[in-house]
């Protein structure tokens, strides 16, 4: 039969499960469906936009071409087909239909432009192949939610199909790149057409059309530890889902993907894991944000794994599985909150291939950016890394922003923004514009990963064309502390910033006197706006004419706003090249970090080397060569 998720007759039984199960989201869903019915009027980045009546589907009064691909794809259909199945009410169907058949009307297939034209991954227009696979998802979703209702029938109706047919064709005939993710959003639309229409002669090459490309996608965008190319969090799990979404609709039919491509999307699903902060929310290295945890719903009810349902995110696949199967996870998710942490997923872990590295304990995370830039999406932030403790995001990532360009999107790309060291003010790797680097790109080398002790180091060449390189080490102790051992090697005066991003709003800053071994002292607190007892002592070590202050910042964690951040700087200028040598350790209350455990004394070779020296515990620290 051709339904892939659930026949007319289901629906408002569905419909008055989701209203029990997620009572919220279907007021939500209701809402936004309303707004839609009485004036086309669509919320984009907090603001109403009247898009008129009948719909202009190019109107866009941002500027941003983000905007007119949004409208085009379609995705707003969900929640009139929500608001319908809840209530029955026939004016959403009737609005979805009014939509579908004006955007038919006034955007016609462009049959006659040449191929490089219409694959041309940046094509602005609502025939772009990213929107015509995502529209076309959204509109099988349609064809389940509003089937069999009054307002879809006759040639209205018929004509729906037709275009159906024509997407599905458009998509199969200008098959765009596979190395990036677009192509796999691409593919989504194509097979979720070919395993619902099944009755359709088209159908089966579609489907196979769609496996095929799907299986070289993620061959290809995947690297051997799992990690998607574009090494950006964000568009991994973007990725993931997409993978896992075709997987499960596979299944639904009675078909599977290959062998390899279960072993790559399994990959996948543990670096979604490790990139998880204490707190849940999802580390947001390169273009990503740190706005809620990675939704892994979908490859929970594909692999059956309760411990990794998000219940707040689960709405989501209520309308593929149905409540049967959401109700049976939601159950098995209540009975194992308390399950262990997967072995996949422990402390330290690594992922050479991609480039990030974990340490720490069950107490403390540190994630360490090891990485290449990874493409238009990656930021300038080789050696930068994310620190948690006791279920905190203490040291992090500033996230992302806006994808416009403006002074903003340059900064929160910059090295200047991140955990690492800026040389005479310069990005490692040259910005252009929003998605694109210029060159040389900075290259990034491992030169000791050691799991035993929980230690790694990596160097990078972005300053190589200024005469410099800049080495990090970062070790954990079982002591709770961490050190970060900075060189930066070279001739000639530069300028050095070294840069911590705190969520610690309120320091204190000591330089201590001669007779101390650290030049700095700091004591940082004033976390989640004070409301939290924890916080951070840190000792900095550096030569005698390096500084440190405090200054503002800002991270975001959802697009378009910004939420303040302090950092630390130690700042040098120097024609011998600099060092820094940084302990960091969380604390609740004073003297947790004690200076006179530890020093700084210069090897034969005016190397510094970090000594710690307590009673249960000495150990030097020296600069792997």
């Amino acid at each position: 039969m051709d339904h892939l998720f659930f026949r007319a007759e289901q629906r408002s039984e569905w419909g008055e499960q989701f209203k029990q199960l997620f009572p919220k989201q279907a007021l939500e869903a209701i809402a936004e469906a309303d707004r839609w019915c009485a004036g086309n009027r669509l919320v984009w980045k907090n603001l109403e936009i009247d898009l008129g009546d009948p719909v202009d589907w190019l109107h866009n009064p941002t500027g941003d071409k983000e905007f007119t691909w949004g409208i085009n794809r379609f995705k707003h259909l969900r929640c009139l087909g929500i608001a319908y199945a809840c209530t029955g009410d026939e004016k959403y169907a009737a609005k979805a239909l009014e939509h579908i058949s004006g955007w038919i009307d006034t955007q016609p297939c462009p049959r006659n432009l040449p191929a490089e034209e219409l694959t041309y991954f940046q094509r602005p227009g609502p025939w772009r192949l990213l929107e015509t696979g995502l529209r076309l998802r959204q509109w099988v979703y349609a064809y389940h939610f509003f089937h069999g209702s009054d307002s879809w029938s006759g040639e209205r109706e018929q004509r729906f199909y037709e275009s159906v047919k024509e997407h599905a064709w458009f998509l199969s005939t200008f098959t765009a790149s596979i190395e990036i993710n677009h192509s796999i959003m691409h593919m989504i639309g194509l097979l979720s057409a070919g395993l619902t229409f099944v009755s359709w002669e088209e159908s089966e090459g579609w489907r196979t059309k769609a496996v095929e490309r799907l299986e070289d996608c993620i061959r290809v965008q995947v690297l051997p530890d799992g990690v998607h190319t574009e090494l950006t969090p964000h568009y991994h799990m973007v990725s993931l889902e997409l993978f896992v979404d075709c997987a499960v609709m596979l299944k639904k039919r009675g078909h599977a993907f290959s062998a390899e491509f279960e072993r790559i999307l399994a990959g996948m699903m543990r670096f979604a894991g490790c990139m998880t902060r204490q707190d849940g929310t999802m580390a947001p290295f390169a273009d990503s944000y740190a706005s809620q945890p990675p939704d892994l719903n979908a490859a929970a009810l594909y692999y059956d794994d309760p411990s990794w349902v998000l219940g707040e995110q689960l709405h989501e696949q209520f309308w593929t599985v149905g409540p049967e199967r959401i109700h049976g996870l939601l159950e098995e998710a209540g009975q194992n909150r308390a399950s262990a942490i997967s072995d996949d997923l422990r402390l330290p872990f690594a992922f050479p291939a991609a480039g990030y590295y974990g340490l720490g304990n069950e107490e403390q995370k540190l994630i360490f950016d090891a990485a290449a830039l990874g493409g238009p999406h990656g930021h300038a932030d080789a050696l930068s890394f994310e620190w948690c403790a006791f279920g905190e995001a203490l040291f992090v990532d500033p996230g992302t922003y806006t994808y416009m360009e403006t002074p903003w999107r340059c900064y929160f790309k910059s090295t200047s923004a991140h955990n690492t060291v800026l040389v005479d003010g310069q990005d490692q790797t040259p910005y252009l514009r929003t998605q694109r680097w210029g060159v040389p790109e900075a290259g990034v080398s491992l030169l000791a990963w050691e799991p035993e002790t929980q230690m790694v180091c990596a160097e990078h060449d972005g300053y190589a064309g200024r005469g410099i390189r800049h080495r990090r080490a970062v070790w954990f102790l079982d002591s709770g502390e961490w050190v970060i051992y900075d060189a930066l090697t070279g001739e000639g005066e530069h300028t050095f910033q070294h840069r911590l991003h705190t969520r610690l709003l309120e320091w204190q800053v000591e330089k201590l006197p001669a007779a101390q071994n650290a030049l700095y002292f700091a004591k940082g607190s004033g976390l989640d706006g004070g409301s939290s007892p924890l916080g951070c002592e840190m000792l900095v070590f550096g030569p005698e004419s390096m500084e440190l202050d405090v200054e503002d910042s800002w991270e975001s964690v959802h697009p378009m706003t910004m939420q303040p951040l302090k950092v630390l700087q130690s700042l040098l200028t120097s024609k011998q090249g600099g060092w820094f040598i940084t302990v960091l350790k969380p604390c609740r209350e004073n003297g947790e970090c004690m200076p006179a455990e530890w020093s700084i004394r210069m090897d034969a070779h005016n190397v510094p080397v970090l000594s710690l020296n307590r009673a249960e515990e000495k150990k030097d620290f020296y600069m792997p060569v």
